[in-house]
């Protein structure tokens, strides 16, 4: 499991991030259930091209927009409340604090400034994008610029292409991996001696520069996945090629009430095979999406969704197919001024 400092998210985010929190005053009503179908929209979120073929078990990975970050990040005046207890909302802020983390990690690193001066992302455009391990904010970058200028400050250079680089850093061990539109970065993982940051970052800059082909080319399901599950905002997607999630997925351990730690429930995704869920912040509250695909029917369990998911909503609606289930929920309240 992922755990993310609270102290320190909070600090990122000015208590704006965990505003969101706010909604768990609210109780649940006007539920509705619909056996209409899902069906995939045709359209793959901008970030699908970075997410690289592998053999994950589970394959992770979350996104926030820059416009949404800036829309929590900005309301400063927000006042940060408790956790909340509904996966279908809380999942999703914990994606916001992790990227925000890593972007903090970013802006503390010896390649800040060369990040900074070589960055072309017009503005209220591109994404933090977490995956397996490893970070990548998609925008448009001066490549040669970058290249220099990492150099300058420092880092190794690992390895190159026609349309890539990776450099390495030797007194924060960072990895950064660079294309003309993906900064690529990973640091080693205390938690997880088995990761390898210049693996982790190496495979998004291969997949990002067309030398490795992106999982949804490689995998049916996992397009589908990719083309059904609502995208911008905040997403989140944890998937197996396997029948089912990994069990220690589903029961990692949780920090205690005094530990300063998030991290994500999955306890109700027990047999699922795959997870996506997706959130949306508006002015006047939010919007959350939770899709949850299953390997045969006799795994579908909508019935512990709908007891597990939008117990803080407003309104939830369940859409039930034959080996999926959908739930939305609505949330209002002091999300944001």
């Amino acid at each position: 499991m992922i755990e993310v400092n609270r102290r320190h998210a909070l600090s990122l985010a000015a208590g704006g991030m965990l505003a969101l929190a706010g909604c768990s005053e609210l109780t649940s009503s006007d539920d509705e259930e619909s056996d209409g179908g899902i069906e995939a929209d045709g359209g793959l979120p901008s970030y699908a091209s970075i997410l690289p073929a592998g053999d994950y078990s589970p394959y992770v990975y979350g996104a926030i927009d820059f416009e949404t970050m800036a829309t929590i990040i900005d309301e400063e005046d927000t006042t940060a409340g408790d956790e909340p207890d509904d996966p279908l909302i809380g999942n999703p802020i914990v994606v916001a604090v992790l990227n925000s983390s890593g972007f903090s990690h970013l802006a503390n690193s010896p390649g800040a400034t060369a990040y900074s001066d070589n960055d072309e992302t017009p503005t209220g455009e591109g994404a933090l994008v977490y995956a397996n391990g490893a970070f990548a904010v998609v925008g448009e970058y001066d490549y040669d610029g970058l290249y220099t200028d990492l150099e300058q400050a420092g880092y190794d250079l690992e390895s190159e292409s026609d349309s890539s680089a990776l450099f390495s850093d030797a007194e924060t061990d960072e990895i950064v991996g660079i294309t003309d539109d993906v900064y690529a970065f990973s640091y080693p993982n205390p938690n997880d001696d088995e990761y390898d940051a210049l693996e982790g970052v190496d495979r998004l800059i291969e997949t990002a520069a067309g030398e490795r082909e992106p999982k949804h080319e490689t995998d049916d399901d996992f397009e589908w996945l990719l083309r059904t599950g609502e995208t911008g905002g905040i997403t989140l997607g944890v998937y197996t090629d396997d029948e089912a999630l990994p069990a220690e997925t589903i029961d990692g351990e949780q920090p205690a009430e005094d530990e300063e730690g998030l991290e994500f429930e999955f306890g109700a995704f027990e047999d699922a095979s795959a997870v996506h869920q997706h959130l949306a912040v508006e002015s006047d509250g939010a919007h959350a999406s939770t899709l949850v695909t299953y390997a045969g029917e006799d795994s579908l369990d909508g019935e512990g969704l709908e007891s597990a998911l939008g117990t803080d909503s407003d309104s939830t609606e369940t859409t039930t197919d034959d080996t999926a289930v959908r739930v939305d929920g609505e949330y209002t309240g002091e999300l944001t001024d």
